[in-house]
């Protein structure tokens, strides 16, 4: 069989790479979840699992099998949405006037919409599942995995990481029902970047919190997705990679130079030390030493963590901290241009006020039943394609929100909530945002409220006596702004901010659309990248 017959989470391995998950002792869950707050909802942004690496440089001769379950899940999935192509046949192409059109982003070099539910860059999405392979492609099996694939350890991964939502957001805090029902989209709100191993997380994570009656690992099929309303975006409204139809966000990408990186003694350090190793030195350095997109150092460290993260052996003279320090390096590369909140404000103010938005309608329920134009640029995943959803199939404003991401979202997002961690996210990171109402607990008063500023975007009241809490993975994240004397649980501490306090931080972040067509600037004409 190509996945296992019983829904139990697998034992998490001792080599993963994956970000732990906190026991849910009841100490811990006295400590974070008192009788005297309710959880009115949670927001989980989660990062896909465990991949093969983006591009075979340093490890050209090694074959990834790891992909057997990933293949035919993945097949039953496009066969739901029609875009199965075996691999016998030609890749279908959109008319080449399509190329430079100004509605939807083609890539020059493909001809092809950016977007995985189209025809994703790396073309294995619509391309496996085939019982026999041609001649063409050698040495196929069932168990190959292509460049950038979530691989079977990765869908373990992220089951494991949807039992344990189950059992903290289910079992322990009755937040949302044990099975999902008829009415799922009325209390939850799941949501996936279109890239296929994000796609195929989020199948295991809702599996794992969300499993069959039977204890079978559902198929990722029409059944799956009429279960499960999953939505995503085209690539030109997703806000979840960053705003990078936005040019004055972009080009702090652009061409990093690693000359300039090297500046800095300490990056300078992991660069020689690099370049040294014996096995992979004289690649590595070639690697670096080429202008790339958002870091030098990344595309070395995915590929050694990649080894990693499926039990296998590093080059010899390679040693698993100097892998942490390339991701190190590959982090402070990356997240340089979040650390400005113009940077911030650019780049990731739209999905934060999709954050803030869908928070705030929690808080006044009664007003507000369906979720609101937050939702806006959704596409639905359904049986036999992908499209806009209907008036009736609006989600409700959800106490479950599941964000199907990836680094480059969690991470930016956890700066902007003061996360100051150095290291590259591990796979499967979480970035959630808890929001409570405590009536019990004396809050500030309504004038205080009402004279911290707000993102100019809020136009609905805001309840009163509700609180937010920001956790990484399992660390709590303690806002700058909700430190101050009143602007936090009078009982929990500045970990539990107001939100009056949280809308205060967030901002500066968040702006009109009038504002970002602004600071963006104009697209240039000729300008093209490659992620």
């Amino acid at each position: 069989m190509f996945w296992r017959k019983n829904n139990v989470a697998t034992p998490r391995p001792d080599y993963s790479e994956a970000a732990p998950l906190p026991e849910l002792s009841d100490a811990l869950m006295n400590q974070r979840y008192p009788a005297y707050l309710q959880l009115v909802q949670a927001q989980v942004f989660f990062r896909h699992g465990e991949r093969t690496p983006m591009k075979a440089r340093l490890t050209k001769d090694e074959k990834w099998l790891h992909c057997e379950r990933a293949n035919y899940l993945q097949s039953e999935f496009v066969k739901a949405i029609g875009r199965f192509v075996p691999l016998s046949e030609e890749m279908p192409v959109p008319h080449p006037e399509r190329i430079g059109s100004d509605s939807q982003k083609y890539t020059s070099k493909t001809a092809t919409l950016k977007s995985g539910i189209e025809y994703e860059p790396a073309k294995w999405i619509l391309r496996l599942g085939s019982k026999s392979a041609p001649t063409a492609v050698a040495n196929w099996t069932p168990a190959s995995c292509s460049m950038g694939q979530l691989t079977d350890v990765g869908l373990d991964t992220l089951h494991r990481t949807g039992t344990h939502l189950r059992s903290l957001y289910a079992d322990r805090l009755k937040l949302v029902p044990r099975e999902a029902g008829d009415s799922a989209r009325d209390w939850l709100y799941v949501r996936s970047t279109d890239y296929s191993r994000v796609l195929q997380s989020t199948h295991a994570l809702l599996a794992g919190m969300f499993p069959s009656r039977d204890g079978s690992w559902p198929a990722f099929n029409k059944d799956f997705l009429r279960k499960f309303p999953i939505h995503t975006r085209m690539h030109n409204s997703e806000t979840m990679h960053g705003n990078f139809g936005c040019f004055e966000f972009i080009k702090q990408f652009m061409d990093i130079s690693c000359k300039d990186a090297r500046q800095l003694k300490w990056i300078d350090d992991v660069y020689q030390q690099t370049v040294q190793l014996a096995s992979i030195g004289d690649s590595a350095r070639r690697m670096m030493d080429q202008p790339n997109f958002g870091s030098n150092f990344h595309i070395v460290y995915d590929e050694l963590i990649s080894l990693a993260a499926h039990g296998r052996p590093l080059p010899a003279d390679v040693e698993h901290d100097h892998v942490t320090n390339l991701g190190r390096v590959g982090h402070h590369q990356w997240m340089h241009p979040v650390h400005s909140t113009t940077g911030q404000r650019l780049g990731f103010g739209r999905l934060l006020n999709d954050i803030m938005q869908t928070m705030v309608q929690a808080t006044t329920p009664a007003s507000m039943a369906r979720i609101g134009a937050q939702h806006e640029g959704d596409l639905l995943l359904v049986p036999g394609g992908v499209r806009a959803p209907t008036a009736a199939e609006t989600p409700g404003v959800p106490r479950l929100a599941l964000y199907g991401c990836h680094d480059v979202t969690i991470a930016p997002l956890a700066i902007m909530m003061g996360s100051v961690d150095p290291n590259w996210l591990p796979f499967a990171s979480m970035l959630t945002f808890e929001l409570f109402k405590d009536g019990a607990t004396p809050a500030p008063q309504p004038a205080q409220r009402n004279a911290l500023p707000k993102p100019s975007t809020l136009t609905q009241p805001v309840g009163e006596d509700h609180y937010v809490r920001v956790l990484l993975n399992d660390e709590v994240l303690t806002l700058p702004t909700c430190q101050a004397h009143g602007k936090h649980h009078s009982r929990m501490g500045p970990s539990l901010c107001t939100l009056d306090a949280f809308l205060e931080h967030v901002a500066p972040i968040i702006a009109t659309e009038e504002e970002y067509a602004k600071d963006c600037g104009t697209m240039p004409a000729t300008f093209d990248y490659e992620e």
